[in-house]
């Protein structure tokens, strides 16, 4: 009974504790640590942290966020430009002193997804999950819950860095860039420039992007595999879609030029003024460093030299430091000036005057090209039709306004062409007039005719299949003009057993009977059954010799072919 009481204290005792706890958290007083960027006094009161160079890199991660749109693409420049986020040490002896450590990808995440820098204070953020007794799996967490969904929000409760509608906006955008169906997730390296723009048309769901063995990108709708539908929504090329979006985007860009080529040299401006302003507070830590070491030797007692040793070592170390970081800056400058040259601005007035030509450029990547059109450009929808090459492009641009453009995607046959009753008139006027079929090509070429899958140009192969498509015969194989006992070369080189060469080298020499075609393109050659036997018997012998060896052979029979 006296262990059941005790237990039954215990159980009282805690959930007293926890009522405790909460109640402190809804009065927004409940701290057990706060994130970076910001301090707890000693009375308990939270500020933002005082290290003025450790708030800037705070407010350096939400522009850069906003300017790149990726935690992962701010943690990059960070690290890329060696910039370093400050650190209040938790334990040890030097508790609450600020550290510099590099940042990591899931630090960037942490600062974009806490509602304190939006001073905001916040219980319950994280939601532990419960293990599955049947998967083994924990199931139910959450890293860092919905605002709608916290035990406690209090909103204005702490000094901010960014307003709250930012905050809500920054979670929006790591929402929409994760590579999960219908988010577009963020512009990557891949040749496809609509990747996470593209919507069907039909189903109104994301277009997934497919690249082929070939590593040529396309635009395909799958809920005909996830959804009962009747046929595939369809499967686009990324080519004409990429490069229609393109160049509708560069003709928005026109008319911003000189605009386009201010902002340029004011960004470029302000991110050197940001390296400049990182490097003097650096400049002034090591100062700082090497005073206080100074002072801190200065103010020993010259005869207690166990201390003045260390101090002494410590003053050289900071002298040291500061002369690598004064190094270091004087690299920097010669790299990266504080202002832009003469030179510099004209370079960037020039090329932003020519918007195509930068696009163009061999130093733009894919990625820069996804990020300029996803500036313009909110969705791009594509109705694709199956059964024609005509397809539907709808540019729904930032601010509401949407165009519409036609667009030929490449299709399997001619049929599906959109100018097949055209392109099929014009091959029979051209079929008409005796033209050979590499004629027939030729023309079709430069008249702008385009053949199925839209690969190269026609060639005299393809015209061939269509006009035999078509019924349109010409002389050749036409057995209407044959007369009695007469054959065509390649039948006869059949019938003899041997190939069509060889008798096209006897009608050369005039061993055999023939005669041309209406048209003088084609050779008619005769042979009744007396003149078969003496072609046979040719037709085993080699041309270099039979004429020498066997003259009465090579004398054909006579015979009017006229």
């Amino acid at each position: 009974m006296k262990g059941a009481m005790s237990e039954f204290e215990l159980v009282t005792l805690r959930n007293r504790l926890l009522r405790g706890s909460r109640n402190k958290a809804e009065r927004g007083e409940l701290f057990l640590s706060v994130p970076l960027g910001y301090f707890k006094t000693p009375t308990g009161e939270i500020v933002q942290e005082p290290d003025e160079q450790a708030r800037g890199m705070i407010r350096m991660v939400f522009e850069k966020f906003e300017e790149l749109g990726s935690a992962y693409a701010v943690f990059r420049y960070l690290v890329e430009n060696q910039l370093q986020l400050g650190f209040r040490r938790r334990r040890g002896g030097c508790s609450g002193d600020l550290e510099w450590r590099s940042p990591s990808p899931v630090r960037i995440v942490s600062i974009l997804h806490h509602p304190i820098y939006a001073g905001a204070y916040g219980y319950g953020l994280h939601r532990a999950g419960t293990k599955n007794p049947t998967t083994g799996r924990t199931e139910g967490g959450k890293w860092f819950v919905p605002p709608e969904e916290l035990a406690v929000l209090i909103q204005g409760r702490l000094p901010a860095y960014i307003s709250w509608d930012r905050y809500l906006a920054n979670r929006q955008r790591l929402k929409e860039n994760r590579s999960v169906r219908d988010t577009p997730g963020v512009a990557k390296r891949g040749a496809a420039l609509l990747s996470g723009l593209v919507v069907c048309g039909k189903c109104r769901r994301h277009l997934s992007t497919h690249y082929s063995a070939d590593k040529k990108p396309s635009y395909l709708c799958n809920e005909f595999w996830r959804e009962a539908l009747e046929e595939p929504c369809g499967r686009i090329a990324a080519a004409p879609v990429d490069q229609l979006v393109a160049n509708e985007v560069l003709r928005a860009l026109e008319p911003a030029a000189l605009e386009l080529s201010l902002r340029a040299i004011e960004n470029v401006e302000q991110e050197r003024q940001r390296f400049h302003d990182q490097w003097r507070q650096k400049l002034e830590r090591a100062a700082h460093e090497v005073a206080r070491a100074a002072r801190q030797y200065h103010a020993v007692e010259p005869e207690n030299r166990l201390v003045a040793r260390t101090l002494e070592a410590r003053w050289e170390d900071a002298l040291k430091q500061q002369r690598q970081v004064e190094e270091e800056h004087h690299r920097f400058l010669a790299k990266m000036p504080a202002t832009l040259t003469a030179a510099d601005r004209k370079r960037i007035r020039d090329l932003s005057q020519n918007v195509a030509s930068l696009w163009q450029a061999s130093g733009t990547t894919a990625q820069d090209r996804k990020q300029i059109i996803r500036c313009l450009v909110d969705r791009v929808t594509i109705t694709i039709d199956r059964a024609t090459e005509d397809n539907q492009v709808a540019i729904a641009w930032k601010g509401g306004m949407t165009t519409v453009h036609p667009v030929a995607r490449a299709v399997g046959t001619f049929e599906q062409l959109k100018d097949y009753r055209k392109l099929t008139e014009r091959i029979r006027e051209l079929h008409g007039e005796g033209r050979h079929l590499f004629q027939i090509a030729a023309q079709l070429n430069e008249e702008g005719f385009v053949p199925p899958r839209r690969r190269g140009k026609f060639t005299e192969s393809g015209i061939g299949t269509l006009v035999r498509e078509l019924g349109l015969v010409g002389e050749l194989f036409r057995d209407n003009l044959l007369r009695q006992d007469e054959w065509w070369i390649p039948d006869l080189a059949r019938k003899l057993g041997t190939i069509a060469q060889k008798i096209h080298y006897w009608v050369q020499q005039g061993w055999i009977n023939h005669r041309r075609t209406p048209s003088g393109k084609h050779f008619i050659v005769w042979a009744d059954a007396e003149e078969l036997r003496r072609l046979q018997k040719i037709a085993t012998k080699k041309n270099s010799w039979t004429a020498a060896r066997y003259p009465d052979l090579v004398i054909p029979k006579k015979h009017s072919v006229r």
